[in-house]
């Protein structure tokens, strides 16, 4: 699409976050293939200080008045979507003329909402005024929770969303440099968060005259008592935050009161210091457990004693905490994780806003095919289908499926159930039909199910990939298969990337499972060669959550119904192998992005988590999650068993912006949750180590 942004600034970082913040959104919404043109009102103070001219991602013009802006009125009439921005100057005006002159989507991203609100309020607010928020068909907000639903509920918003800021990784990342401070503060002047500042930063550094302290930033008064060990920076550009923070032992966050009072309103200093690996102490507000786990990735404070408690601890538990921040940057709060969004939500308002009536019909919704929905993996798919707005078909033989797995769905008026075997030609009521998009997930997944019936196993990954490809051939729509780590076989590469072609024996008890899915690839990269379907291909390494069946044979099912009832714990072979666990919201995630990724055939793309452990490490776990007291008890390892499995998932982060967020414990205490709330008598004791 073509995106036109009204902002404050991109040229100039000078004492504002917006540059900062627009920076690494913008080209990341440009890396997934749309066009972007930022406006910029001509102003001295920016034109002063501008450290950015021609930026790569966009092309930035500038214009001096409400005047000089009808030079654009043809970007903006041929525009899919129009961005304005808070505090722009004469912003009221700005935002008609967009609204005037728009023919597509006009949102509005308010970077300080909740003080956009106080300001409404008292009737002196420059850039938007309260009549306008209804003629805006999105309003972005830096602050999420309750406040959206204010909004919409309180301003007559048609949908207001969060958009948090970012700051991009790769500029923003650890630094090998010589520590100088302590601790350290990045922000302009502000009287309202002088006072934390006071507490948190100036009280400690007069407590703790041997260590060192900073504050960089520009507009402090003349008339501040810093202490002798409190270093001043008037001005730091951007260029220079990673060395900063790296040179920091903790950063310090402050929150302007507005945002603190309504919560969910990081800033970008916060994203930045994380992003450097930097450790964060902050003040308290609702909603930064959501972003950041306290006590792991971030520090809260409401007293001195706090901050000087963390200074006072040994070195490694600092840099532990940061590493983990940045971790958790990566997994959810990167400039494509933003850019995701930002289409999305776009792309939904652009829907609604051509359609003649306001309610969408079973008839403009996409249809999608889920082959094994009624399992596992596919029941979770087909509710998250369900909840983007598709019109979802569900295929299952139940032979491992379970309509239990569907009782949510089951509810929905887009959601259809039809039991059939796709080894066997798909019936009427499918074939008549026209689909947008099919998943196949059709096939036992765990080594008791597959090896049940080895014949069966093979002809659903051919016979039953060949009746999908044929009904995507006819219908257009787009296919795709998820296969399987088991591909790699016993990997003698590790991690495995795509390009390995894996170690499997052809004749080994697994091989139906194995060799069925390596000829499903075969097949559907033939029909994708030849021009018959388009086709995407997920490698899917071990996913487990809520809905494992307890007796499928599966590892951390097997493991978490033991442990429950306190029986033996059955680790098979001496529990070094390791695996690689990835939470079923996140794998959904990925299986919906790889499917909707556009342009040239990207292969087969891993989805999983890379990150390892033992057997033997994750059985310690669930035994301190659920607090059992069972034994453990060895068995021989099963045939042709892989000893190492992680994927190497740099392909589906660079093609797909997609990594895995949620924790390992994190997961398995949902996990856990779902299983005590709905034991099953029988235990699973079967060979614990399947995909």
């Amino acid at each position: 699409m073509k995106l036109v942004v009204l902002g404050l600034s991109l040229s100039s970082a000078w004492g504002n976050g917006h540059a900062v913040t627009f920076r690494a959104l913008l080209s990341a919404f440009a890396a997934r293939g749309h066009e972007v043109v930022f406006l910029e009102r001509e102003t001295p103070w920016y034109a002063a200080h501008r450290d950015l001219s021609e930026p790569d991602y966009c092309r930035l013009a500038f214009y001096a008045d409400l005047k000089d802006l009808e030079r654009f009125a043809g970007e903006v009439q041929t525009a899919d979507a129009v961005l304005v921005g808070s505090y722009v100057p004469e912003g009221i005006a700005v935002g008609r003329w967009a609204r005037r002159t728009a023919n597509g989507v006009v949102a509005l991203y308010d970077i300080d909402t909740p003080v956009t609100l106080a300001r409404l309020a008292r009737d002196d607010c420059d850039y938007l005024q309260t009549d306008q928020i209804p003629d805006y068909d999105l309003y972005f907000s830096f602050t999420g929770g309750d406040t959206l639903k204010r909004l919409e509920r309180d301003y007559g918003a048609p949908a207001a969303r969060a958009l948090y800021c970012s700051a991009d990784s790769e500029i923003y990342r650890p630094q090998a440099v010589t520590m100088r401070w302590d601790l350290s503060y990045l922000g302009t002047y502000s009287p309202d968060r002088q006072p934390t500042l006071e507490r948190l930063l100036l009280e400690p550094a007069r407590r703790m005259p041997d260590r060192r302290f900073v504050v960089a930033g520009p507009q402090y008064p003349e008339d501040i008592d810093w202490p002798a060990n409190v270093e001043r920076i008037d001005h730091l550009p951007p260029a220079e935050h990673s060395a900063f923070y790296a040179a920091s032992r903790f950063t310090l966050n402050v929150t302007r009161d507005d945002m603190r009072m309504a919560g969910h309103s990081p800033s970008i200093r916060l994203f930045e210091a994380a992003s450097c690996g930097c450790p964060i102490i902050s003040d308290t507000w609702p909603g930064i457990e959501t972003l950041f786990t306290p006590g792991v990735e971030i520090i809260l404070a409401e007293a001195a004693e706090t901050v000087i408690e963390a200074l006072s601890a040994p070195a490694g538990q600092a840099q532990s905490m940061g590493e983990a921040a940045r971790r958790r940057i990566l997994c959810e709060h990167t400039p494509s994780h933003r850019a995701q969004t930002l289409e999305r939500e776009l792309i939904a308002a652009r829907r609604a806003k051509t359609k003649d009536r306001p309610m969408k019909s079973i008839s403009d919704t996409r249809t999608v095919l889920v082959a094994g929905g009624a399992g596992f993996l596919g029941s979770h798919l087909c509710d998250r289908l369900l909840a983007e707005g598709c019109h979802v078909v569900c295929l299952d033989n139940l032979q491992t499926g379970d309509l239990g797995n569907l009782k949510a769905a089951m509810k929905q008026p887009r959601f259809e159930f039809v039991r059939h075997d796709v080894v066997e030609p798909l019936p009427e009521r499918i074939t008549e039909r026209r689909f947008d998009r099919i998943y196949d997930l059709a096939c036992a997944a765990s080594p008791p199910q597959y090896q049940q019936d080895p014949e069966h196993t093979m002809l659903t990954c051919i016979l039953g990939v060949r009746h999908l490809l044929q009904l995507a051939e006819k219908t257009g729509a787009r296919l795709l298969l998820t296969s399987t780590s088991e591909i790699y076989g016993d990997p003698e590469v590790h991690p495995q990337p795509e390009t390995y072609r894996g170690n499997v024996n052809p004749i080994g008890p697994r091989a139906c499972y194995d060799e069925g899915k390596r000829a499903a690839e075969t097949l559907v990269f033939d029909y994708d060669r030849a021009g018959r379907s388009d086709v995407r291909v997920a490698r899917i390494f071990n996913t487990y959550g809520p809905r494992l069946s307890a007796a499928d044979g599966r590892v951390v099912s097997n493991l978490i119904t033991q442990a429950l009832a306190d029986a033996p714990i059955t680790i098979y072979g001496d529990g070094s192998q390791s695996r690689s666990f990835c939470y079923v919201d996140d794998m959904v995630s990925g299986l919906i992005a790889l499917m909707e990724h556009e342009g040239p055939q990207p292969g087969p793309i891993n989805l999983g988590n890379p990150v390892e452990l033992t057997v033997s490490e994750l059985v310690d776990v669930i035994v301190d999650l659920t607090g059992s007291s069972s034994e453990i008890v060895y068995r021989p390892l099963p045939i042709d068993d892989p000893r190492r499995r992680r994927p190497d998932i740099a392909k589906a982060e660079t093609v797909l912006g997609w990594r895995p967020c949620i924790a390992l414990q994190d997961g398995l205490r949902r996990t856990i949750d779902w299983f005590d709330a709905d034991r099953s008598p029988t235990l699973g004791d079967r060979p614990a180590l399947s995909a």
